[in-house]
């Protein structure tokens, strides 16, 4: 696994799209391998896997895991309109920084004496 401390990089346009393409192929992939090791469907090892992942954002931020949790699932909501989904866009970056803060904090090692 890579450093977890080294910064997080934003991509958008194309390069972005590239970033994406490669996550959602080793999702996919993640995806197959998994469900059929487990004896389930796709769709049931996704689903376990959104928990277990909430949960351990949730122990590095639980506020800032909640508010991403909820403003995904209001972009993902068709019946909002795009100003809503812009709204919950803005929330979504808020939580990301905030823990990508609190894993920051949790790798720190405290120097000196305080």
């Amino acid at each position: 696994m890579t450093d977890p401390r080294k910064g997080t990089h934003h991509r958008a346009g194309a390069s972005g799209d590239v970033v994406r393409e490669i996550v959602h192929a080793h999702l996919l992939e993640c995806t197959r391998l998994g469900a059929r090791v487990a004896g389930c469907t796709g769709a049931s090892f996704v689903t376990l896997g959104i928990g277990i992942w909430a949960a351990e954002l949730a122990e590095q931020d639980g506020r800032a895991t909640a508010i991403l949790l909820r403003a995904l699932a209001d972009i993902m909501d068709p019946k909002n309109k795009p100003a809503a989904k812009a709204g919950a866009e803005a929330r979504r970056q808020y939580a990301v920084k905030q823990l990508h803060r609190a894993v920051d904090v949790a790798m720190s090692h405290a120097e000196g004496r305080a």
